[in-house]
C-alpha cells in the first residue's frame, strides 16, 4: 500500500497553499468580523479567485469547466484552503459540493448544461435544501411538500440552517411528493432558483462559528417552479439526499482537518516562542504532550478521509460507513484540538487577536453539521451489527 503523494499532487498542494496564503489568508479575519454586506463581497472575491485558480473544477467533468480530479487530489487542495478560511471552504463547498454534486449524479443533460458550468465559474452560488426547523438528524422527517398542478410544482414549507441560504442563486431542495408514501420513498428533490415566485431566504443567521459563511432559513409559500426542474426520479429525493451527505461528511471531514492543522500550527510557532520559567514552554511535558496528541489526531483524520475518498472513487459499498467514520473522527478531534491550542496560548488563545480563537470557534460545527456525531455513530454502529 503506497501512502505517497504523486508529484502531480505534491505540486498541486505546493501552488494552492501558497495561492491559500497570499490571496485568501489575508481577508480571512476580516470576513469573520465583518457585516453581512462586506462580508458577502470578500467571500464572493475569494469564490471567483477560487474558480480561477481551478479549485472549484476538481469536483467536475471537463465538459462543463470542470477537471475531475480525484477525491485523494481533492482533499489535498481542500486541507490547505480549510486552513486558511474554514467560512470560505464552507460556502464554495455548499456551492459547487452540496448544490453541485447531486445535479451532476442525477439531473439530465439540460440541467447540467445549465447550471453546473455557472456553479463552477461561480457565476452562479448553489445551496443544498435538506434540513428543517423540525427535521434535522430526523432528516427523514421533512414536512416540505411539493404538489404537481399541471406543468407545474408547487412548494410549501420552510429550510433551516442553510449554507449560503442569504446568497444562492440556485438551492437543490428537498419535498415529499407523496404524502401517504413510505418514509424514504416519498421525497423529491427539485432546482429552485432566486426569483422564483413563492421562494425567499430569510435574513443571515448570527452564528458562533464560520461566520463569513452566510446562513439563513428558506421559504417556499405556493413557490411556483416547473415540472423540468424535477431532479431525478420522483420520489428518489431522500436516497439522493443520503448520497450526496456521503461526499458532503468527507468534505466535512476536511474542513476540520483544515482546521486543526491550522491549531497545530499556530500552537508550535507559540510554544516555541512564549517562554516562562526560563524556557519555551513547548519544552515542558504537559504542553508537548498536547502538541504529540495533535500530531497523532490530525494524522489519523486525515488517513480516514483518504481511505473514505478512495473507498468513494471505487465505488466500494464501505464507502458510506468510512465516510461517517473519517467524519466523526476528524470533528470530534478538531474540537479537541482547538481547545487545546486555546490552553496552550492561555489568556491570549480567548482574545480575538489570536488565530485559535476563530478556530475554536469554527471547530464545533464538525460535530454538528452533516449528521450529528451521535448519528455518525448511529449509522457505523447499524454497519458494524449487520456486517459481525
Amino acid at each position: 500500500m503506497d501512502y505517497s503523494l504523486s508529484e502531480e499532487q505534491l505540486a498541486l498542494q505546493d501552488s494552492f497553499r501558497k495561492f491559500c496564503e497570499n490571496e485568501i489568508k489575508p481577508n480571512a479575519e476580516l470576513l469573520d468580523q465583518s457585516d453581512y454586506e462586506t462580508g458577502f463581497k470578500i467571500l464572493r472575491e475569494n469564490m471567483k479567485k477560487l474558480a480561477e485558480f481551478g479549485y472549484s473544477g476538481l469536483f467536475h467533468e471537463e465538459k462543463y469547466g470542470g477537471t475531475a480530479r480525484d477525491m485523494i487530489t481533492q482533499s489535498v487542495a481542500q486541507e490547505e484552503l480549510a486552513k486558511v478560511c474554514a467560512s470560505t471552504y464552507l460556502s464554495i463547498g455548499a456551492s459547487v459540493g452540496l448544490c453541485g454534486i447531486p445535479i451532476a449524479l442525477f439531473g439530465t443533460d439540460e440541467q447540467k448544461d445549465k447550471y453546473l458550468p455557472k456553479l463552477i465559474s461561480t457565476e452562479m452560488v448553489g445551496a443544498f435544501g435538506l434540513t428543517e426547523p423540525n427535521a434535522g438528524s430526523d432528516a427523514i422527517s421533512i414536512s416540505t411538500t411539493a404538489e404537481k398542478k399541471g406543468d407545474k410544482w408547487i412548494l410549501n414549507g420552510t429550510k433551516m440552517f442553510i449554507t449560503n441560504g442569504p446568497i444562492a442563486d440556485i438551492v437543490v431542495v428537498m419535498a415529499k411528493t407523496d404524502k401517504d408514501g413510505q418514509k424514504g420513498r416519498n421525497v423529491s428533490s427539485f432546482i429552485v432558483e432566486k426569483g422564483t415566485k413563492g421562494f425567499s431566504a430569510g435574513k443571515p443567521l448570527d452564528k458562533m462559528g464560520y461566520r463569513g459563511s452566510p446562513t439563513s432559513e428558506l421559504i417556499f409559500d405556493d413557490c411556483e417552479i416547473p415540472s423540468e426542474n424535477l431532479l431525478g426520479v420522483e420520489n428518489e429525493g431522500f436516497i439522493q439526499a443520503m448520497q450526496t451527505l456521503e461526499y458532503g461528511r468527507i468534505g466535512m471531514a476536511m474542513v476540520t482537518l483544515g482546521i486543526s492543522m491550522a491549531c497545530m500550527e499556530e500552537s508550535i510557532k507559540y510554544a516555541k516562542e512564549r517562554h516562562q520559567f526560563g524556557k519555551p514552554i513547548g519544552r515542558f511535558q504537559m504542553t508537548g504532550f498536547k502538541l504529540a496528541d495533535m500530531k497523532t489526531l490530525t494524522d489519523v483524520s486525515r488517513l480516514l478521509i483518504y481511505k473514505a475518498g478512495w473507498l468513494k472513487d471505487n465505488n466500494d459499498p464501505s464507502a458510506a460507513t468510512m465516510a461517517s467514520i473519517a467524519k466523526l473522527t476528524a470533528s470530534e478531534a478538531s474540537t479537541q484540538i482547538s481547545s487545546w491550542a486555546v490552553q496552550i496560548h492561555g489568556g491570549y488563545g480567548y482574545i480575538k487577536e489570536y488565530l485559535v480563537e476563530r478556530l475554536y470557534r469554527d471547530a464545533k460545527l464538525g460535530d454538528i453539521g452533516e449528521g450529528t456525531s451521535e448519528i455518525q455513530r448511529v449509522l457505523i454502529a447499524r454497519d458494524v451489527l449487520q456486517k459481525y
